[in-house]
């Protein structure tokens, strides 16, 4: 029987040393799979607080911009749509620029198609209150555009 034990003991204790080999190459493998997944759960962390920081800085303009004044309006603006402080362009080559808002006031000035207007924010009698290089005055509205 001692003959047998000598013979199964090395083979037994090769098995095992295999065996540890193994384990600790799992443990090794499953050590990296463990830090991968803390690095992803950091990396899905610092997103998060990204995004509320962002969010908390949107917040901060929104309230800013309420603040200084600069509403919806400002937005509408930049979609067409005529608000106080829009960019008007004369459709002709010419447009009058009237003292008063009707077409029988005197004219301030003639505006060619390049001049810019600035819209006041006043709409009477068909014809925007406007600010010019060329002064103030009122234009006919169906001959300017929106820029």
């Amino acid at each position: 029987m001692t003959s047998s034990v000598n013979v199964l003991l090395p083979k037994s204790i090769t098995a095992l040393t295999a065996a540890a080999l193994i384990m600790g190459l799992s443990f090794n493998a499953n050590a990296g799979f463990l830090d991968n997944m803390y690095n992803v759960q950091n990396t899905i962390s610092s997103i998060g607080r990204t995004a509320d920081t962002i969010l908390g800085s949107k917040r901060a303009v929104t309230d800013l911009s309420n603040e200084v004044g600069l509403t919806e309006q400002s937005y509408q603006n930049n979609q067409g749509k005529l608000v106080s402080g829009s960019v008007l362009s004369g459709k002709l080559q010419k447009t009058k620029l009237h003292s008063q808002a009707n077409k029988d006031s005197n004219a301030v000035a003639t505006l060619s198609q390049q001049d810019m207007m600035i819209y006041m924010g006043t709409e009477q009698n068909g014809f925007y209150h406007v600010q010019s290089d060329q002064g103030e005055g009122w234009v006919s509205k169906p001959l300017v555009s929106i820029q």
